[in-house]
């Protein structure tokens, strides 16, 4: 009777043990898997993917959060991609291995004549690598009502979006860059300055046809202050002075000036610009106005 009684003993106190082995396992395993569902870096039940360790994923701090912008992750905004919207141009340059293209139409006129004069184009830039930008202008002149093309190699020497100013150098070669002579070749040096929302390019350019008997400079400065997150008002304006040939600029002068205000607005791979004010520039008469629309968009 003894031995039955201590063999059922022995019986249930293992099948209590092997319960209470069971419930520490089953316990044990959602322990685990609440451990998995806090920490991102683990995968959840089910999941292929291998364990990582916490530390493969960098601190929140170095991650930009979701409500970050793509050109604010990049440490820049989308005008600086843009080279030129009107005269001055832009030495940041633009983001490397990005691609853009706008279309341009100018419009000018004055008081003393009833014909306002028009023009246009398409401009074609990017940047192959860092540091180096290619244009590409179309531009319809109204002297001869041809598109004659222009390309232009941007260079930063030295700066960045990240420092807050850039300086850089300009090479163009235009096709017909006055109205009667086979090309014009241009040089120059860019500035660029921001600071707290406030933007200013610099540009001083000379450049004389391939005979050197027409040669001519300009001094081009951009400013303007980002009043939201998406629109930037501001002014530009041009200097420009024939320097040595025979041919006059319209008018009759050696030198003609443009300034005017300036309104820039961009959203995501877009923007549009509009800049206008008096002017001399291609104005027979006196004192005239001119008005230079732009709009595209930046791939990078």
């Amino acid at each position: 009777m003894s031995i039955k009684f201590l063999s059922r003993s022995m019986v249930y106190g293992s099948s209590w043990l092997l319960v209470g082995a069971e419930l520490t396992f089953v316990n044990l395993g959602h322990a685990e898997q609440s451990a998995r569902l806090d920490d991102p870096s683990q995968p959840t039940a089910g999941s292929d993917a291998p364990l990582a360790p916490r530390r493969a994923l960098p601190p929140p701090s170095d991650r930009p959060p979701a409500s970050v912008s793509e050109t604010e992750a990049r440490g820049r905004n989308l005008p600086e991609d843009v080279p030129l919207v009107a005269y001055a141009t832009n030495a940041f340059g633009a983001d490397p291995s990005s691609l853009g293209v706008s279309g341009f139409a100018e419009t000018r006129g004055s008081q003393q004549s009833t014909k306002a004069l028009a023009n246009g184009g398409l401009r074609v830039w990017g940047a192959p690598i860092d540091r180096l930008v290619l244009v590409l202008d179309a531009q319809r002149r109204e002297e001869n009502n041809a598109f004659a093309p222009s390309v232009t190699a941007q260079v930063r020497l030295l700066g960045s979006t990240r420092d807050g100013w850039a300086l850089g150098v300009l090479s163009r070669y235009k096709t017909e860059g006055f109205a009667e002579l086979g090309g014009e070749v241009e040089g120059g040096v860019l500035l660029s300055v921001k600071s707290l929302g406030f933007h200013l390019d610099s540009n001083l350019i000379g450049g004389g046809d391939f005979d050197g008997g027409e040669s001519d400079g300009e001094a081009l400065a951009r400013a303007g202050y980002d009043v939201t997150s998406f629109l930037r008002l501001g002014g530009e304006a041009r200097g420009r002075y024939r320097l040595s040939g025979s041919k006059p600029l319209p008018g009759n002068r050696s030198a003609d000036v443009f300034g005017g205000a300036q309104a820039l607005a961009y959203a995501d791979h877009y923007f549009a610009a509009v800049t206008g004010g008096p002017s001399t520039v291609g104005i027979s008469d006196r004192i005239g106005w001119s008005i230079i629309v732009n709009a595209g968009g930046v791939a990078f």
